[in-house]
């Protein structure tokens, strides 16, 4: 079942408009912008989530995040421990 829909009276700027005109099938216009809102929320909310967990990496509570170097190490680790892992695998088979 399609979902309920209202009629919401939005003001354009002319110039995008014309360009909504030019590049979007009248039949599809809404969808496009209701798609573009949607993508555009969904950025908002992101950003909101990441502004509210800033400073939830500490150094101290992860020191392989403090800077660069650090952070490469563990990642080097990280594939170092799946090499041996799929090292360790392809000898059971």
């Amino acid at each position: 079942m399609a979902e309920k829909t209202r009629l919401k009276a939005v003001r354009f700027p002319e110039h995008l408009l014309r360009d909504l005109n030019k590049h979007v099938r009248r039949g599809k216009q809404s969808d496009f912008i209701v798609k573009a809102t949607e993508e555009a929320l969904l950025w908002l909310k992101q950003a909101k989530a990441l502004k509210e967990c800033r400073g939830g990496f500490t150094p101290d509570d992860y020191p392989e995040f403090r800077d660069r170097k650090s952070i490469e190490a563990w990642v080097r680790s990280l594939r170092q421990e799946v090499e041996e892992r799929l090292a360790r695998w392809s000898k059971d088979e």
